[in-house]
């Protein structure tokens, strides 16, 4: 999880490196800075599968939305690649390899909510996870979880329809039936990420 005293780097409205900033502040303003976001999916007997998370209800910032498996900061002196393998090593408990990442592109994102002001451009990876399924150790989080790609991709469009959740063994949780319990990922999802997942055998 950030602390708030975490220093990140931030840029300039082209993206020019101006310094370095302590992620508390670089919220309060809303000063341009980096993060890196790790989709994963994988393909089982049964389908398809988009994997998520709910972030902790203790969470100063968005508690309980449901949001991508791994997603943060850089440090001043990481790769964005090692950045992901850090993050989804803590969170996860899930060791990954930098050259078997897949960088898929990249968006600006703005997020503005009362003190909370995200000015982010956003490194997007994308993991497939083999057969069988790895034994995840969440950490941060309230828990771990997977929904079928195609009832996402429908439901990205129509939320009102709902999304059935499932744990990742494959145990049924609910039905999710607000869009507004998740973190805004759309435009993300489908001009990066399904472009690219629908392209994989």
């Amino acid at each position: 999880m950030q602390k708030k005293d975490d220093i990140v780097k931030i840029y300039d409205d082209m993206f020019n490196l101006i310094g370095t900033e302590s992620w508390d502040v670089v919220h309060e303003k809303g000063l341009l800075h980096q993060v890196v976001h790790l989709w994963m999916y994988g393909d089982e007997p049964d389908g398809r599968w988009l994997y998520f998370v709910q972030r902790s209800k203790k969470r100063a910032n968005f508690p309980g939305l449901y949001d991508l498996p791994v997603s943060g900061h850089i440090d001043p002196e990481e790769t964005f690649s090692h950045a992901v393998v850090t993050l989804t090593k803590e969170r996860l408990g899930l060791k990954l390899l930098p050259e078997f990442l897949k960088h898929v592109g990249n968006i600006h994102q703005v997020i503005d909510s009362d003190h909370y002001h995200d000015n982010a451009f956003c490194q997007v990876y994308v993991k497939k996870i083999q057969p069988p399924i790895p034994d995840f150790e969440i950490h941060g989080v309230e828990m771990l979880f997977k929904v079928k790609y195609n009832d996402f991709c429908q439901w990205i469009d129509c939320p009102e329809d709902g999304l059935p959740i499932y744990a990742s063994t494959g145990e049924f949780i609910k039905n999710c039936v607000r869009d507004d319990w998740w973190w805004p990922r759309k435009e993300e999802f489908m001009t990066i990420v399904k472009p690219y997942i629908d392209q994989q055998n």
